[in-house]
């Protein structure tokens, strides 16, 4: 089967995404992203399918998974109550120099030999199970803390099992790739302004029909869904400074105060005023 490529969007305050209990059961993901994505799930039993590796796991699952390695969603056909944790984040989730750091050198074999597939086993495994599970209630910063000490323990604690015997998978569709990167930089250079959909489908070499399909696979979400998303990061940032809310509006792009209002509360869940005095409390 085609390996279908997950874009996947890591919003600005953070180096990770955490994905809680995505549930997925009904859908067959078989998918790949260049990020590398830590995961535990607790079901009675369920699919391991990481590369050519193929199996099944019983009671509990941790696997570390590397760039662009092909993987089945480990809940695929489960018909029981299960739990399941997703950590996602970009090679570099640590700053460009990371690696020089003498203290995390344990922490970034980990990462090298996370390109074959890695399922961690040991008497530590539900603990540090529980220890994902919980990231989701604490805040950004604890939970960035919180993950170099779980990637420590892996790394010096837990008993690695290697999924795959060479690590192949270094890019399988170069064009999606470059497609994606074509449309999160114009986002990115753009969302202040009006972004018309011909106009990003012309440069992604895709008529709108297309592109819009090319999107929605990607990302299961429209187009103007993701830029809203995008405008809203970007106004929470501009909510705790010295900028009227109706300057915010217009400067992330958004056509009106009524509509920049509605879209803030249908994301974040409360009114950009609230948000306001709810951060500079």
């Amino acid at each position: 089967m085609k390996v279908q490529f997950e874009a996947i969007q890591i919003q600005e305050e953070s180096s990770f995404r955490i994905l809680q209990t995505p549930y997925l059961q009904d859908f067959y993901m078989w998918h790949s992203h260049p990020e590398y994505e830590l995961l535990y799930i607790e079901a009675e039993a369920g699919p391991r399918r990481v590369g050519n590796h193929v199996s099944l796991y019983q009671q509990s699952d941790l696997v570390f998974i590397g760039p662009h390695i092909p993987h089945l969603n480990f809940d695929y056909g489960l018909k029981v109550p299960y739990r399941k944790i997703v950590v996602q984040m970009k090679e570099d989730f640590l700053g460009r120099t990371w690696a020089e750091v003498p203290e995390l050198n344990a922490i970034k074999e980990l990462f090298e030999r996370a390109k074959t597939g890695i399922v961690f086993e040991g008497n530590r495994k539900e603990e540090m199970g529980q220890r994902l599970i919980d990231l989701p209630d604490k805040s950004h910063f604890d939970q960035f803390i919180e993950i170099l000490s779980i990637f420590q323990v892996l790394a010096k604690e837990m008993k690695p099992i290697y999924l795959n015997e060479m690590a192949t998978w270094e890019n399988p569709s170069q064009k999606n790739q470059q497609r994606w990167k074509i449309v999160k930089e114009w986002v990115e250079n753009h969302y202040m302004e009006s972004i018309p959909l011909d106009e990003i489908a012309e440069k992604c070499h895709l008529s709108k029909e297309a592109f819009c399909r090319y999107f929605k696979s990607k990302t299961q979400l429209t187009f103007s869904h993701y830029v809203n998303q995008y405008r809203i990061t970007q106004a929470k940032k501009m909510l705790v400074q010295d900028h009227s809310i109706g300057d915010i509006a217009i400067a992330c792009g958004f056509e009106s105060l009524s509509y920049f209002t509605k879209i803030f509360k249908r994301t974040i869940g409360e009114s950009p005023n609230q948000y306001r005095k709810r951060m500079n409390c």
